[in-house]
Order: C-alpha cells, then sequence, then structure tokens
C-alpha cells in the first residue's frame, strides 16, 4: 500500500490489518477483546511493524516519484535547450520560450526586451502584448536593479506578476514575468528553481542570437567601408587622372593652340578622346554595377551573330588593342545566339580591355569559339603575366585587383565583376584560368545550348 498510494492509505490498511487478525485469529474470536495478555504484545509490534514499513515504502516511493519527475524535467530542459539553439530569429526564439514556460510550470509568461530606453513586450502565452501600470513598474524596476521584483518579491508585491531580470555573464538581455489566477500558489521552491534555469537558457539563446547579430552587423559595416574605401580609390585616382589628361589638352589647346603644329594638336586631340572614352567606360562600369546590385537588370534576349557581337566590341576598343594583335577563331557555320546584345558586348568589352591592359604590346590576343551538344563556349585568351594562384579565386570579386609586381593597372575593379553577374543574367557562366601552353590568361564563357538558335535565317543574297 505505501510503494503504490502513500504513507496514510498504508497506515490506514496496517490499523485495518492488525483489527482483523484480532477479529479472526485471536481468541475469543469473532470479538474485538483480547483474553491474553501475549496476544497483546504480539498485536502492538504487528501494528508498529506495519507503520514502520508502510513509512519506509512511503518515502521510497516520494523518493521515486521525485527522481521520475526530475528526470522527465531534465530532459524537458535538454529538449529545449536543442529546440532553442537552432532558432535563428529572435521573435521565433522569445515566442517557443514563452510557450516552454507556460507548459512546464503552467503559467503565464510574457516576455519584455529592451529597446531604446523602454521596455517591450515581444512575447507571451497566452498571446499578451500589454501590461497594467503595476506590472509595468515591477519590470521596470527588476531590469533597472537586476533583482526579482512583482509578486512573491520584495518590492512591488501588489503587481500580478514575478518579474525577473534575464541575464548572462556580459549583462542583463531581458526580463521575464510569470502569473497564475490569485487563488493559487505563485510559484513552489522547486519550480522557482526550475524558472531559474529555464530563465538561464533563454538569456544564453537572446545573447547568442544578438552577437550573431552583432557579428553580421560588423561583417557587412566591414564589407561597406571596403567597397567605399575602394570605390573612393577609384574616383580619386582612376577617375582623376583621364580628367587631368583631358583638362590639360584642352586648357594647353586653348591657350597655346598657336604654338602646336597639325600634329601636334591632333595627337593632343587623340590623347583627350582616348582619355574621355576611357574615363565613359570606368562610368559605365559603375552605372552597370549599380544596375546589378539593385536587382533592376533584365536580359533583352534577341536572335544575334557573334560575328557582330566581336565586331563591334572591336570597333569599342579599336585605341586601347591598337597596339596588340587582335586573332578572331569563330566557325564559319556558327547559328544565331538567343543572347542580349548589349549585355554581351559589355562582356566582350571588359574582357578583351582587361587582355589589352594586362598584356604587353605588341603580343596577340585571340578571342574564339566552338559549338558542341551541349553548349557554346566562348574563350578571350591573352598573352599577359597570367593570374596569380591565390588570386584565381577572387578575380571576379567586386573592386578586387589584381597586383602585378610593383605596378598597379589602371581601373575600378569592377570590368570582370560585371562580366560575370552579365553572362549569369543571361543564364550562362564564366570562369578565369591560365592558359596552359606559355605566360598568358584564359577566359571561357559557356551559354547551354538552349542559348543557341536551330540555324542561321537565309539572307537575301543565300535566298538568291
Amino acid at each position: 500500500s505505501a510503494v503504490w498510494h502513500g504513507l496514510w492509505p498504508s497506515v490506514l490498511t496496517a490499523v485495518v490489518s492488525s483489527l482483523a487478525f484480532n477479529f479472526f485469529f485471536l481468541p475469543p474470536l469473532y470479538e474485538f477483546t483480547i483474553a491474553e495478555p501475549a496476544n497483546v504484545v504480539a498485536l502492538f509490534f504487528f501494528l508498529l511493524v506495519a507503520v514502520l514499513t508502510s513509512s519506509l515504502g512511503s518515502r521510497m516511493r516520494a523518493q521515486s516519484v521525485a527522481a521520475r519527475r526530475q528526470a522527465e524535467v531534465t530532459a524537458q530542459l535538454y529538449g529545449f535547450s536543442r529546440k532553442i539553439a537552432g532558432i535563428a530569429e529572435l521573435d521565433d526564439l522569445l515566442w517557443a520560450a514563452a510557450h516552454q514556460v507556460a507548459a512546464m510550470l503552467k503559467v503565464e509568461v510574457v516576455l519584455l526586451i529592451p529597446e531604446g530606453e523602454s521596455l517591450s513586450v515581444r512575447a507571451g502565452f497566452p498571446p499578451e502584448d500589454r501590461l497594467d501600470e503595476s506590472d509595468v513598474a515591477a519590470a521596470r524596476w527588476s531590469w533597472d536593479h537586476d533583482k526579482p521584483a512583482g509578486r512573491g518579491a520584495d518590492t512591488l508585491p501588489g503587481a500580478r506578476r514575478l518579474f525577473l531580470p534575464l541575464r548572462t555573464g556580459r549583462g542583463k538581455v531581458g526580463v521575464i514575468g510569470v502569473m497564475r489566477s490569485e487563488d493559487l500558489p505563485l510559484l513552489a521552491p522547486s519550480e522557482r528553481r526550475l524558472l531559474d534555469a529555464l530563465a538561464d537558457q533563454i538569456a544564453v539563446a537572446i545573447e547568442r542570437i544578438t552577437l550573431a547579430r552583432d557579428v553580421d552587423d560588423a561583417r557587412i559595416l566591414s564589407e561597406t567601408e571596403r567597397l567605399r574605401s575602394a570605390l573612393l580609390t577609384s574616383i580619386s585616382h582612376d577617375l582623376k587622372t583621364p580628367l587631368a589628361s583631358i583638362m590639360g589638352a584642352i586648357t594647353s589647346l586653348r591657350s597655346y593652340g598657336a604654338l602646336y603644329d597639325a600634329a601636334a594638336r591632333d595627337e593632343m586631340l587623340g590623347t583627350a578622346l582616348e582619355e574621355a572614352e576611357r574615363l565613359n567606360r570606368f562610368v559605365a562600369n559603375l552605372l552597370d554595377m549599380t544596375r546589378l546590385d539593385s536587382g533592376a537588370l533584365a536580359p533583352r534576349r534577341e536572335a544575334v551573330d557573334l560575328g557582330d557581337l566581336v565586331a563591334t566590341a572591336l570597333r569599342r576598343l579599336a585605341r586601347p588593342l591598337a597596339s596588340h594583335r587582335v586573332k578572331v577563331d569563330l566557325p564559319a557555320d556558327l547559328p544565331l545566339l538567343q543572347l542580349d546584345f548589349v549585355l554581351t558586348e559589355q562582356v566582350l568589352v571588359n574582357l578583351l580591355e582587361n587582355a589589352a591592359k594586362y598584356a604587353p604590346a605588341g603580343s596577340e590576343i585571340t578571342i574564339r569559339a566552338a559549338l558542341d551538344d551541349d553548349a557554346l563556349v566562348i574563350d578571350v585568351l591573352d598573352r599577359g603575366p597570367g593570374i596569380p594562384p591565390e588570386a584565381l579565386a577572387r578575380i571576379f570579386d567586386k573592386f578586387y585587383r589584381v597586383h602585378a609586381g610593383d605596378r598597379q593597372r589602371a581601373g575600378t575593379g569592377l570590368g570582370l565583376a560585371i562580366c560575370r553577374g552579365f553572362v549569369e543574367a543571361q543564364g550562362g557562366t564564366i570562369a578565369a584560368r591560365n592558359r596552359a601552353a606559355g605566360p598568358g590568361a584564359a577566359f571561357r564563357i559557356i551559354f547551354p545550348r538552349t542559348h543557341v538558335l536551330a540555324a542561321p535565317p537565309a539572307t537575301e543574297a543565300e535566298a538568291t
């Protein structure tokens, strides 16, 4: 009886059993009278042993129940810790924490998080977004003094809820408030210890999410500062240099034009035009990157001829490529492609300009294409110094520029990033590598076969 039902049912069982023994087995039978004194002693010790056994059995039962309850609480705490460890958003964490506390302690819960100079209710179970004045005062006092306040505490006991600060080793992160109906005691000592354990877990989880958010903000700020620094460097150097050359040429022609012969004037005007074209390409790259970052890029696919694309790009770069030998190797029977002419032309212009910038004068720059069953492959190859191995992984990053020895080529570091953005926007891929035979860099663009039309339309001459 003690094992199954506890102390008092087992004592009652012992008394009833003693009376039954007396009634049925001790003479005179069927009476509650004891004739022999020896039977009185036996009955007394019988009852005493039964009561002692009941006490021990009930104590064992209580310990078993407590151990089982502790195991359940430990399992719930472990499950809760695993659950909140996988939550990345603060609102989801607060809702899960309020639900867990309410389920384990059978209380109503609110969680308050500081926002500026005030505390605001961010979660509750049942859902609660308003507190009365006494609760607000108790929550504020608990936050300011880092101590419990409200119902059952020494401070502001008139509040409906008990508020506890959520804190870690680095400081306070919030306040939790719990409440039961007025006719029930708020928390037993074991429940208060459980609430403290839950509060510690919640505080650590809130701090983890806050720290992760701070790390992300710091990373974004660092990246923003790096990009801003790179942009300012480009503007202060790579954009200022062409402007200085243009202004110098125009000022010289305007002030001392009569002192120069026709050849000198043509050379100065050519220099000004070349620098103006370079400045225009720099500004265009900045605008193109802005379009890519804002998501405003929408390719307009149309039937285009790769030969026309290459010819247009070469005409735009006639001056930068004048000191190089350009070799074009395109299949004669290459069909039309379904691409955005303007974007693809800009990709070729950036790749050719990059090749002209790094390849020595007089070297060969090759443009070739090949079509197989799976894809169209376009290669742009040069005979420059190649790409350092440590730069291959970052060559297409924004504002990243390869350092060749102690020289720094002019440019914003946006050309290749724009190439990747334009190619990927059209469903293709672009990669960089060093040439296997001899020095030089090789850039490969791959468009899937779906971008190739079945066959080029017949021209008027072919129809004739």
